[in-house]
C-alpha cells in the first residue's frame, strides 16, 4: 500500500534538518504553493534552489517534483488536516467528557475478545517483554511498564531509539515486543519491530489499523480516533491506549486467576516492607 505524502511527511520530520527541514515546513503550511507553482518559481518563493527540491522530493521516495507535486495534488486536503480545528477544539471543549466516551466505545469495537486473549498469551509466556514508544504515546507505555513490572515481568522500556532497536535485537522466540503508536509509525518504531520479528519475537501493536507496525505485528489491538482534536493526537488517544492496556491486563488476569493472585500477593508484601519506618532484616 502506497504510504501518503502527509504519513511520509510526519514519519520524516522529526529526521529532517537544515534546509530539508524548512521544505516540509513550507509544504505542510502551503501545500498550495506546490500545486499553483512551477519548480523554480516555488524554489525562489521559500529561498532554496530547485535541486534542494528535487533531492527532497526523492528523500520522501518520489522521482522527482512533478511526482511528488501529483501525489500531494491528491491529498491536499489531508495536508491541510495538519492545522489545527479551532472551531473543533472549542467543540469538542464544551462537552469533553461525553466526545471522549464516545470515541471510546467506538474504537473499542475494533478489538475483539480474540485479539485479547492471543497478545495475553504472548505476554504471559514471554520470558522479557520491550515495550517501544515514543512522545505522548510514552504514557501509555509507561503504564505498561509500571505494571507488568509489579507482577515480576522482566520487562524494558528505552525513550532513546537506539536503545531500543539495540534491545530488541536481542530478543529471541521466548520474548515479546509490544509497540504502541498513535500514529501511522515513525522510523525509529518500525526499525524497533523490525529487528524484534527478525529475531522471532513476538510483536504485538497497539496502534491504528492503517499504521505500518500494524501490518508488522503477530498480533494486533487497533485503537482508532474518528475525531482527533489536534493533529498531532495526544488527547483522545492517550485515553485508548490506557483502555486497551487495562483490558490486556484485565484478560490477562481472567486467564491465570491463581497466578496473579500470587504475584499481587507478592508485591503487596514488598509494598508494605516499603511503608513501614522501623525496617528490620530480611
Amino acid at each position: 500500500m502506497r504510504k501518503s505524502v502527509y504519513h511520509k511527511l510526519q514519519d520524516l520530520l522529526p529526521q529532517l534538518k537544515g534546509m530539508h527541514a524548512m521544505i516540509a515546513k513550507q509544504v505542510m503550511e502551503h501545500p498550495n504553493w506546490v500545486l499553483e507553482m512551477r519548480i523554480t518559481d516555488f524554489a525562489k518563493k521559500i529561498g532554496t534552489s530547485p535541486a534542494s527540491l528535487v533531492d527532497f522530493c526523492k528523500k520522501l521516495g518520489f522521482t522527482g517534483f512533478r511526482e511528488f507535486r501529483l501525489a500531494l495534488a491528491q491529498e491536499t486536503s489531508l495536508l491541510e488536516s495538519l492545522k489545527p480545528d479551532m472551531e473543533k477544539i472549542s467543540d469538542v471543549s464544551r462537552n469533553y467528557f461525553d466526545f471522549t466516551m464516545e470515541e471510546i466505545r467506538e474504537s473499542l469495537k475494533l478489538i475483539t475478545d480474540d485479539d485479547l486473549t492471543k497478545a495475553a498469551e504472548a505476554l504471559m509466556k514471554s520470558k522479557v517483554v520491550e515495550i517501544a514508544a515514543y512522545g505522548f504515546d510514552t504514557v501509555a507505555a509507561r503504564d505498561l511498564f509500571l505494571k507488568l513490572k509489579q507482577f515480576g515481568f522482566q520487562v524494558n522500556f528505552f525513550e532513546n531509539p537506539f536503545l531500543q532497536s539495540i534491545s530488541a535485537s536481542f530478543l529471541d522466540e521466548h520474548a515479546c515486543l509490544v509497540a504502541i503508536s498513535s500514529s501511522h509509525s515513525s522510523r525509529d518504531l518500525l526499525d524497533a519491530a523490525g529487528y524484534a520479528r527478525k529475531a522471532g519475537a513476538t510483536l504485538i501493536a497497539i496502534a491504528p489499523p492503517s499504521s505500518a507496525v500494524i501490518e508488522l505485528a503477530n498480533v494486533s489491538l487497533p485503537v482508532y480516533v474518528k475525531t482527533e482534536v489536534l493533529p498531532e493526537g495526544g488527547f483522545l488517544t492517550r485515553f485508548l491506549q490506557l483502555f486497551v492496556i487495562d483490558m490486556l491486563l484485565l484478560k490477562m488476569f481472567e486467564m491465570d486467576k491463581e497466578r496473579f493472585r500470587k504475584l499481587y500477593s507478592h508485591f503487596e508484601e514488598v509494598l508494605r516492607y516499603k511503608r513501614r519506618g522501623d525496617r528490620g532484616v530480611f
